[in-house]
């Protein structure tokens, strides 16, 4: 049993209005698995990391060409911002070359632009980011793998089984009946991407009209989990190998590393329009992010990642969580960014020209002209 308090939604959440989900439960629980604990090894991204504000330029990436931006999208944002156009071998930027096929991108890192709205379940948003990584998922996922499921679910909402009718229960306030997993004297909770990985996970319940289905924050979810007395949480357990699961320590973690409103990554998961740029700008203002940073432990220059275009453009990398920086592979360390000093950062350093965020994917260009609201907090008002 948990209790989930009622929440005002985002337009991009789900509605948390309780719905039936039509069909039968599983015969037999699944199976537990633990989560990998092993260094994640080192993984190439195309977005090449620049290290040291102010020092000599580094790799060079290419930004997307204004033809392949998102419909309406003032901001750079499509798949070409992945493409490098100069490497540590010296490719001269000027070079004639022939246009490449975009590479797919697999777990842990994900395409540039999000995956457009669905609704499995007429009238519930799926999570798609969380169910796109999930249906990548294999027999026997790898560490990396896990690491992209993981980094795509922190934003957004997740959906609970709840035995019983959820409104009824909330009505008389009473705590919500939820969808557990044992194993043993341990406990899991479930959580679902879709509406319609609820619907499959009771298919073979005698009586299916006794389920029903909530969306909740992530956030609220994974406090539950961390708070209550579970072991870990379990994604889509009635899908097969497209199905994870998490032990609590891995989600504590995650959990006390997060925005506890996942602002930034809820907005990289929206579809992308001409304010889209202009909505992380305003909200980098306002939310804590990280940097990557290279301690000067191996061969990279000492300081925090950058990219670099082939116009000679530079451009800060912001990730919205720790994991993100742990999916590029790269070794970096991460470091938490405030708003006062990425502020400071984009005003000694007037070559920056803006951030690229979360750039192992979904991510986003934010040009200087759409960081007003974080340029501000440098001003100091005293001169």
């Amino acid at each position: 049993m948990a209790l989930f308090s009622r929440r005002k939604q985002t337009d991009d959440a789900a509605s948390e209005t309780p719905t039936s989900i039509e069909a039968d439960a599983p015969g037999e629980s699944p199976s537990v698995d633990e989560a990998r604990s092993e260094p994640v090894p080192q993984i190439g991204i195309s977005v090449q990391a620049f290290r040291g504000v102010g020092a000599a330029a580094g790799p060079e990436v290419a930004l997307p060409d204004p033809s392949t931006r998102a419909p309406g999208s003032q901001t750079p944002n499509a798949e070409g911002a992945a493409s490098p156009v100069a490497g540590a071998q010296g490719t001269s930027a000027s070079a004639p070359h022939t246009q490449a096929a975009p590479q797919k991108r697999v777990l842990p890192l994900a395409p540039v632009l999000p995956p457009e709205p669905v609704e499995s379940v007429p009238g519930m948003k799926d999570n798609t980011l969380l169910r796109a990584a999930l249906a990548e998922l294999e027999e026997g996922p790898s560490n990396e793998q896990l690491v992209g499921v993981l980094r795509q679910m922190m934003q957004n909402h997740l959906y609970l089984r709840v035995h019983g009718d959820a409104r009824e229960q909330l009505a008389e306030g009473k705590p919500l009946s939820i969808a557990v997993v044992r194993d043993g004297d341990r406990s899991y909770m479930l959580a679902f991407s879709s509406a319609e990985a609820v619907r499959e996970s009771v298919q073979r319940e005698t009586d299916p009209t006794a389920t029903s289905a909530i969306a909740q924050p992530v956030t609220a979810v994974l406090h539950q989990v961390v708070t209550g007395n579970f072991a870990g949480l379990i994604l889509d357990n009635a899908s097969g190998v497209h199905r994870a699961v998490f032990p609590v320590e891995v989600l504590t973690k995650a959990l006390d590393q997060a925005d506890v409103n996942m602002t930034v990554k809820t907005l990289l998961a929206a579809p992308r329009d001409a304010d889209s740029a202009q909505k992380v700008g305003d909200a980098l203002a306002k939310t804590k992010m990280w940097v990557a940073v290279n301690d000067g432990s191996g061969n990279g220059q000492v300081g925090i990642a950058e990219a670099h275009t082939p116009d000679g453009r530079r451009f800060l990398q912001l990730f919205s969580h720790p994991l993100e920086i742990v999916a590029l592979g790269r070794g970096d360390r991460q470091m938490p960014f405030e708003p006062d000093q990425l502020a400071k950062v984009l005003s000694s350093h007037d070559s920056l020209a803006g951030v690229i965020v979360d750039s192992a994917g979904p991510s986003i260009v934010v040009e200087r002209a759409a960081l007003g609201a974080v340029l501000v907090r440098a001003v100091d008002l005293g001169d």
